[in-house]
Formats: structure tokens, sequence, C-alpha cells
């Protein structure tokens, strides 16, 4: 092990490796047991520092995490990233069974149906229009090898939108559609007003991403008094605001970009120029869920929601 392989975990978690060095770097976690551990290290004190500041926030203000799971799953997440990263471009090479199904689910399978935008060919895993039928454990998109299990509240379909207060929602992702070939994310929802509540409140409403069994990002509306769209990411202490709050009802699209770990949040239903939020997650990850909901203080008003991975620009 070499002097400059510190400098290099650290990179590696501030988001700064390029694909190619990225690539180097699983290979020899594979290979060299003491970077390995070096690695663990770094990803243990990593999460510690996170669990250690979690909920201090300034003026004292707390501003609640989106995620409501006990603190000791904290070092639980550490090591399902770093699995997340020594198994990467493993899952990526080799074809994938399917993966057994939860209580009152089923499994997601691989997707093949094409599809295009500015990012350059890909696939779309999930694609719905929520404009009639009923939200259920059960329900079946337009588009998806899975369907969508309801495990909390009672979302009703109507006036061609899904519209609900204190419930969750969720759609299993096929693991393998994101890849080294098929490295960008893709979330476009189209949110609309609701007739019942507000989107904007104390509570939270939005779209959470899981890998294993945990949350990992969200978007839209998160917890505190503050009436903007948001960014929650496990590695910031609150939730990452735009520049100027972007209120209300809107189509949004989030990006993450599994080679470095970029993670962004822009309007509209493709990506643009400038991000209204960026930041960075670790790179290598595959979520394998998808959440809608809100909490019972607010209500989330949904008309159409897709998800793709797609090939990166210039490919």
């Amino acid at each position: 092990m070499r002097l400059s392989d510190h400098q290099l975990v650290m990179a590696a978690f501030d988001g700064e490796l390029g694909a190619a060095e990225f690539e180097t770097l699983q290979r020899r976690l594979k290979e060299e047991p003491e970077l390995l551990a070096l690695y663990r290290e770094h990803a243990l004190l990593h999460h510690s520092l996170t669990e250690e500041f979690e909920g201090r926030h300034p003026l004292g203000e707390g501003v609640p995490s989106v995620s409501r799971g006990p603190r000791w799953l904290l070092p639980l997440i550490a090591f399902a990233a770093l699995f997340s990263i020594l198994l990467g471009v493993w899952k990526c090479t080799r074809t994938e069974p399917p993966a057994a199904s939860a209580p009152g689910g089923s499994p997601p399978e691989r997707v093949e149906i094409p599809a295009t935008n500015s990012h350059g060919p890909g696939v779309t895993m999930l694609e719905d229009r929520f404009d009639s039928g009923s939200m259920e454990t059960g329900r079946r998109p337009l588009q998806g090898a899975s369907h969508w299990r309801l495990e909390k509240g009672q979302p009703q379909i109507v006036g061609k939108h899904l519209e609900g207060s204190g419930f969750e929602t969720y759609f299993y992702l096929p693991a393998d559609a994101v890849s080294a070939a098929r490295p960008v994310l893709l979330i476009t929802v189209e949110t609309v007003a609701s007739s019942t509540g507000t989107f904007h409140t104390p509570g939270w409403a939005g779209f959470s991403l899981y890998q294993e069994g945990y949350e990992v990002c969200f978007f839209g509306d998160s917890y505190g008094p503050e009436e903007t769209w948001a960014l929650d990411v496990k590695r910031s202490l609150i939730p990452l605001m735009p520049a100027r709050p972007v209120t209300g009802p809107r189509t949004m699209t989030f990006r993450y970009d599994r080679r470095d770990g970029t993670v962004e949040l822009y309007e509209g239903p493709e990506p643009g120029d400038t991000p209204l939020i960026r930041s960075k997650i670790l790179p290598g990850l595959n979520f394998d869920q998808i959440r809608i909901g809100a909490s019972p203080e607010a209500t989330l008003a949904v008309h159409s929601l897709r998800v793709r991975a797609n090939e990166a620009p210039g490919r």
C-alpha cells in the first residue's frame, strides 16, 4: 500500500474520482487486503461522524431528517455502502438471477424496453400515469417489471392524479438496469395541485430511493418549515435547498451518475444546463426501490412518474 492511497480513499468519499480511477479502486479493493482495511476504516469514520452530528443544526433549530430509521441503522449503512462499492463492477459484469420478492411483492426482472432522450439510449425501468385505476398493492404501471406495494395509508386516484396524505407506496427497480454501460439514473415526476391539502408543510412529501432497505436519497418537500423543493442525502446533516425557493407543484427531474456519485435536481422533464441543487453521494450505487409518500401533515399529488437508466452524454 502506498502513501498516496490515503488520498485516493479520501477522494472516493469526496466524489472526486473519475470513472477510470474509480474502476481501478474497485479492482484494488478486491485484490489488496490492506487497502480494503483502510477503506473500511474511512467508511466507519465517515458514518460515525455523521451519527455524532446527526440532528445538530445552526442556531439551535433542529430540522428532522427525512429518514425515520433508528440511530443504530447508521453503522449498518456503512457496511452496506462498503459492500456496494466492492461488488459494483462484479454485479455489472454478470447476469443476475431474478431477485427474491418481499412478502406481498414480486421480484424485479431484467428490463430491455428501449428509450431515448438527451442523455442517449437507455431503458425505462418504470413509467406510470395516475389517471385511472386505483392505488393498491398489485397495481401494474404502464411500464415496469414489478408492481406497486401500498404499505401505508389510502391514497386515491382522482382527477387524473394520485393524491394522498400519510401514505407510502413502493416499487421494485431492476438491480442491473443502472450499470457501467448505462450509468445515469433519471427520475422525472409531474406533480399537480391537490384538492384536499398543501404540498409545503412542516412534514414531508416526495420521492425516495432505497438500496437494500435503506433510504439513500429523497427529493420533494422535506421536513421543516421551508417552503421549497429540496434534496436530502445521507451525507448532508440537513436537507439541501436551492439558492432561491422553488415552490408548489412542478415537473422535476432527479439525476444520479453512478460513475462519480453526483446527484442533481432539475426543474423540467429533462436535465438542463444548471441544476437547482447538486450534491455527492457514494458512486457505484444500484437503487432497488423507489417510494412515493407523504406524512400525515402534507398532501402529495402526482400525475406521472418515469424512471430511466441512460447512457451519459457523448457516449
